[in-house]
């Protein structure tokens, strides 16, 4: 099986927040890996619960990878 990672400019048009298989799969994480990792506490950024979602938002994700952050607009830099 062959992973799918985004690349920097695909994750900079995610949407604010994404579910967290997506997020995991930006670290080439599956996503049994990405809840398993979710549940120690030991994701690579913040993980957000949101009801019965776990989400993480997309500065969050560009700052584990090492991106630029975004503009105050939201926006890439």
């Amino acid at each position: 099986m062959t992973a799918n990672v985004p690349t920097a400019g695909q994750v900079h048009a995610f949407p604010v927040t994404v579910d967290l298989p997506t997020a995991g799969s930006c670290f080439g994480l599956g996503r049994d890996a990405s809840y398993n990792l979710a549940r120690q506490g030991a994701f690579p950024c913040p993980v957000l619960r949101l009801g019965r979602r776990l989400v993480v938002t997309r500065a969050a994700l560009l700052q584990a990878l090492g991106e630029p952050s975004e503009g105050a607009d939201g926006g890439a830099p």
